[in-house]
């Protein structure tokens, strides 16, 4: 593995994404905590040469912290003991998101890391879309925390697909590797503005290869 993750704030046909992902060479993985077998079929069918890997992590905002005696608002304990969470959380994220980072060090392909702190996974991927200006998005079915539906027989990926903007194509995978339907639309003109809040709570990382 080439450097460390620095964060700062079955059987299925062979298919690819749109030509238009040729125009940006960058698909964005949804990297939760069981979705590696996402991370694999976007190599395997998403990736053409001289293409990169952009994975996204979304992970809570810390408000309770677990001790002896129970879940504790952080404001109830000491800075000292709210910092030792925050670090060890966000070591589990490294060793997590380094597991993604090695699969795409096998596969030889460049990789990226994007960090975003929400309670809302899809509410924040679907504000982070145009913000970035994400046109290949791969996601999995199921919410990394829970298997609770955004709304009544939908899941994430479902959901996210369905309300994406038009520029931006997503593709769902099931817990089997197999994709659910997807669509590909006409590429409008992407929106140029960004949200300065949304921003503010994204935290990038360093390029691997």
């Amino acid at each position: 593995m080439s450097g460390e993750i620095e964060e700062v704030g079955e059987d299925i046909k062979s298919t690819t994404m749109s030509s238009k992902d040729a125009e940006t060479g960058e698909v964005y993985v949804v990297a939760g905590k069981n979705d590696l077998h996402v991370l694999q079929w976007a190599l395997d069918h998403a990736i053409s040469p001289g293409f990169r890997i952009c994975l996204v992590h979304i992970f809570p905002t810390i408000k309770y912290i677990p001790t002896p005696v129970g879940n504790l608002s952080r404001s109830r304990l000491s800075k000292e003991q709210v910092q030792v969470y925050i670090n060890e959380e966000s070591n589990c994220r490294k060793n997590l998101l380094e597991k993604y980072i090695r699969l795409c060090n096998d596969a030889k392909v460049p990789v990226d890391t994007m960090l975003v702190e929400s309670n809302s996974p899809a509410k924040a991927l679907l504000d982070l879309i145009p913000v970035v200006k994400i046109t290949s998005l791969v996601i999995g079915t199921r919410l990394s925390r829970s298997t609770r539906r955004v709304r009544k027989g939908q899941y994430k990926g479902e959901y996210i697909q369905e309300n994406a903007p038009e520029f931006c194509e997503v593709k769902v995978v099931g817990e089997v590797q197999q994709p659910k339907e997807s669509f590909s639309r006409r590429q409008p003109e992407i929106p140029r503005h960004s949200d300065r809040n949304f921003l503010e709570w994204i935290c990038f990382s360093r390029k691997f290869y």
